[in-house]
């Protein structure tokens, strides 16, 4: 499937979350969004005064309408950081802006009080700053700060900023995080993973687009039950990749949410108790996910047979 697929592939993906879809346009990025909250440099960037900041690991449920809801369902990602105990830290979202979106969000940001801002030392194309008390007021609070920069849409969401200034090294790291061409495909998971359980074929036939979306052509050939098959719009971010799996079984039509967790030299299944919601098969949520060695996708050749 070529780059100009996209858009399709965006459409399935949202409709499959329950959301509504949106025409996407890809273009040819220079720096692309990063996959694995753990590889940024966001924690590097933290003052003194926060002692041993940790990636805080959030199982995120974006509603619609909202910048995270805008943000995942571009290929973005958000991470947070800090020290949970003490809820001290800070929210980073990067998203590729396909369509505009940086510019279809001013309003909703400029009518929660963000004003347009020139960041000290960053060359943003753009960038809005959500505040409150004056600048010299002990109260003094940079709550939010969104700016577009080399085509990438990145928003910073801090507890403990007073001023822009101390803002400026938590927004270089977002930029400094963004990947290279290079490093994007290094990491890309597309290819073929197959995992042989006895006389049963399982396969994961993936590809992976220019951000975090994949397509996963998906079949489970059971020696025993009836084999399934179909495709899986998701994502892959912080080494899982999960989705909407659409497949026919018996004549019938179902959805199943699959989770999937590794990377190019291969991939375990999860497990773990679900629920049915809104005819989808899902799993309950806070996540109980076990990962099950005993299916294990290598890398194969398979896929195409």
């Amino acid at each position: 499937m070529k780059k100009v697929a996209l858009a399709i592939v965006l459409a399935l993906f949202l409709t499959s979350c329950g959301g509504s879809a949106q025409e996407v346009t890809p273009t040819a990025p220079k720096l692309y969004v990063p996959s694995d909250c753990t590889k940024t440099q966001i924690l590097a960037a933290f003052p003194e005064s926060i002692p041993n900041p940790a990636f805080i690991d959030t199982q995120w449920e974006p509603a619609e309408g909202t910048d995270l809801f805008e943000t995942y369902s571009r290929g973005g990602i958000a991470c947070s950081y800090g020290i949970q105990t003490a809820e001290i830290g800070a929210t980073i979202l990067w998203a590729p802006d396909d369509e505009g979106v940086f510019n279809s969000r001013i309003p909703e940001w400029t009518k929660a009080g963000q004003v347009k801002t020139d960041l000290p030392g960053v060359e943003e194309e753009n960038a809005y700053v959500l505040s409150e008390g004056g600048e010299n007021s002990a109260e003094r609070h940079v709550w939010a700060i969104n700016l577009l920069i080399e085509g990438i849409w990145i928003q910073v969401n801090a507890t403990y900023l007073q001023t822009i200034e101390e803002a400026i090294p938590l927004v270089k790291a977002a930029i400094d995080s963004l990947v290279s061409k290079e490093s994007h495909l290094a990491d890309s998971v597309s290819g073929c993973f197959v995992a042989e359980i006895g006389k049963d074929l399982l396969t994961l036939d993936l590809e992976q687009q220019d951000r975090n979306l994949v397509i996963a052509n998906i079949k489970f050939l059971w020696s025993e039950k009836d084999a399934n098959e179909g495709q899986m719009i998701g994502s892959y971010t912080n080494g899982v990749l999960t989705g909407i799996y659409d497949f026919t079984s018996e004549g019938g039509r179902s959805q199943r949410e699959l989770f999937f967790k590794g990377d190019k030299t291969g991939f375990v299944a999860g497990f773990g108790p679900v629920e049915s919601k809104d005819g989808i098969e899902k799993f309950k949520r806070p996540l109980k996910i076990k990962w099950d060695e005993n299916y294990k996708y290598l890398p194969s050749d398979k896929c195409k047979n």
